[in-house]
């Protein structure tokens, strides 16, 4: 995660103070939960569909290792 806020550089408010969360957060389960704090981020910079692939990236390091139901959420269209 701070490696890809990083690419943008921390001297923009909003980065550095994102990566300061991830930096000094206690747990796993508090990296799982700032996921969406970088993806507003990512999307800011690289745009929402850039983002989303690079957050596969994050999303994968994360597999076997918290809850089943802390997984990543598959979205369904409605009425397919």
């Amino acid at each position: 995660m701070l490696q890809m806020l990083r690419t943008h550089g921390s001297d923009h408010g909003i980065i550095g103070r994102v990566a300061q969360k991830v930096q000094f957060a206690g747990d796993l389960e508090a990296l799982w939960y700032l996921r969406q704090d970088v993806m507003t981020v990512l999307s800011d910079f690289d745009g929402e569909g850039a983002a989303r692939r690079q957050m596969r990236q994050i999303n994968s390091m994360f597999k076997g290792r918290l809850p089943d139901a802390m997984g990543p959420r598959t979205h369904r269209r409605l009425g397919a």
